[in-house]
């Protein structure tokens, strides 16, 4: 049986995956797209979720061209695909079941405590017109939202660059590396910065379990929750936010027992994911 190397990228090849990602993909999806819009204006959520993937065939060439060029990585001696994909994940007393539980409200909780740090900046109109138009059609929306971004975003920022990048750095600057990166990936602050902070705790959790599946989920919960809040309240603002919702002389009790939740988590995620995948912080 033939064993499968997986493709490291150094700092540099990293970040030319994220650049192949956002800029060269970006253009492809853009050049995909602007002619089937402009002639079914009414699809466009559905041409949106047919071409999202294409923002992520650059960085696979690029990943095979490396693979090919070092005869390591991805693809076996034939030349079959291989996911980066560990299967001795590390759940420690929690279990999968146990991880997947707690994740849930980790995440909702974790983006509350984190949201000052991005809400200030308010919401800019092109993604107010962007966020409609994906959920015009709630089933092509959702695809792209909810399924495709967590698979494709996370098997490459995480499967991929972390996976490099706590090879030749330490895990702290890996992970916070990792996250910088992934949040640069959107092109925008307003989703740069909580991409960024949600990216650290995937880069996390996927250091002490080596899971891609565990952030593929945390992924999907932070995608979900948001989508279905839009989906379910059409009539909220784009930038409403948490502050927004709690009534007013309750947000920072929420807060601060949120904040509290989210500490005892983590530390029961970290007391129980006790053999990480590189040397401890």
């Amino acid at each position: 049986m033939i064993e499968f190397k997986k493709y490291l990228p150094t700092h540099s090849e990293s970040w030319i995956l994220i650049l192949f990602t956002a800029i060269v993909g970006g253009l492809a999806v853009g050049l995909f797209a602007i002619i089937p819009v402009l002639i079914f204006p009414e699809s466009e959520g559905v041409i949106t979720m047919i071409s999202y993937p294409l923002m992520f065939i650059p960085p696979y060439l690029y990943i095979r061209y490396k693979i090919k060029e070092q005869s390591q990585g991805f693809f076996n001696e034939s030349g079959d695909f291989s996911f980066p994909i560990n299967s001795n994940d590390r759940f420690g007393k929690l279990g999968l079941a146990g991880s997947l539980l707690l994740l849930i409200p980790l995440v909702i909780l974790f983006n509350l405590v984190a949201e000052p740090l991005s809400s200030w900046m308010g919401v800019p109109e092109f993604l107010k017109q962007l966020f409609e138009q994906i959920t015009d059609n709630k089933i092509a929306g959702f695809i792209t939202v909810v399924i495709f971004a967590p698979l494709f975003e996370e098997f490459l920022c995480r499967g991929v660059i972390l996976r490099g990048l706590l090879r030749y750095k330490s895990p702290i600057s890996a992970i916070v590396l990792s996250a910088l990166m992934f949040g640069i990936m959107h092109l925008n602050p307003w989703q740069a910065i909580p991409a960024t902070l949600v990216g650290i705790l995937m880069g996390w959790i996927y250091w002490k379990t080596g899971s891609l599946w565990l952030t593929i989920f945390i992924h999907f919960v932070n995608n979900g929750f948001s989508y279905f809040v839009t989906i379910l309240f059409p009539n909220l603002p784009q930038d409403t936010t948490y502050a927004d919702l709690i009534p007013q002389g309750y947000y920072i009790p929420v807060y601060i027992v949120s904040f509290l939740i989210v500490a005892a988590i983590l530390y029961l995620m970290n007391k129980s994911y006790d053999k990480p995948i590189s040397y401890k912080i």
